[in-house]
């Protein structure tokens, strides 16, 4: 078993990458939501690259919920914005979302040649890891990052996956880093990581206690599963 990471979606080979199983991350806040909207019963979550394709979805279906951000704030005229949240067992079970958001939903379209993709944050790493464990097949991890640049959360999400494999997988270099960086990080991961700058800046557009919730670890034991472009919960 083989575990590489793609800083940014842009790192991401089609061919490369065909028959490996993927798995998107993005911590802050985009996967985080999509855990939380699996396990509190939603019935599929479909992600989309833009607003326009969103609204035409509705268009065709009005009890779709409409969810996502942009610049981290809910979009007019949408149900739901990016915040884990917001997506309640009340708001969401039994429902279709159709979520775009900056980097999360581009990563996941991005990430979709691969054989199987799952969606992953530190809340849902367990149930992940599990998962993976069960396949055996390569992975390759795939972090969101921002507008196409590193992100230190999403990395440091990757090395924590990294790690738990470590003496089972052959890492990359990419992994190796990755894993060396959360093994850094891993004893004060909050204040630390609340200095990143996506982190930084949601705290002063007034989610501080997103970032907080975002980088708790293993609370939820969901298996987000993104297959012919829709996305469920694998049991």
């Amino acid at each position: 078993m083989n575990i590489d990471i793609c800083f940014t979606p842009n790192d991401f080979d089609d061919e490369k990458y065909s028959k490996y199983s993927a798995v998107v991350i993005d911590v802050l806040r985009a996967t985080t939501s999509i855990a939380t909207a699996c396990a509190n019963g939603c019935k599929e979550l479909i992600p989309v690259r833009t607003v326009a394709e969103a609204n035409k979805l509705k268009a065709n279906n009005p009890d779709i919920l409409l969810a996502g951000e942009r610049e981290g704030l809910l979009i007019p005229g949408f149900n739901l914005g990016n915040s884990p949240f917001e997506y309640t067992r009340e708001q969401v079970a039994s429902k279709t979302i159709v979520m775009t958001t900056t980097n999360g939903t581009l990563a996941l379209t991005k990430a979709s040649a691969a054989q199987k993709v799952y969606a992953m944050a530190f809340v849902n790493a367990a149930a992940i890891t599990s998962a993976l464990q069960l396949q055996q097949d390569d992975v390759v991890i795939v972090c969101a990052g921002s507008e196409g640049r590193f992100s230190l959360e999403d990395t440091l999400c990757a090395g924590l996956l990294a790690e738990r494999f470590s003496k089972t997988a052959k890492l990359s270099d990419t992994a190796l880093a990755a894993q060396a960086m959360y093994r850094d990080f891993a004893a004060e991961l909050l204040p630390r990581v609340a200095e990143s700058s996506h982190a930084s800046y949601l705290r002063s557009i007034g989610f501080e206690q997103d970032v907080m919730l975002c980088l708790q670890q293993d609370t939820l034991s969901v298996i987000p599963v993104f297959e012919n472009g829709i996305i469920t919960a694998w049991h």
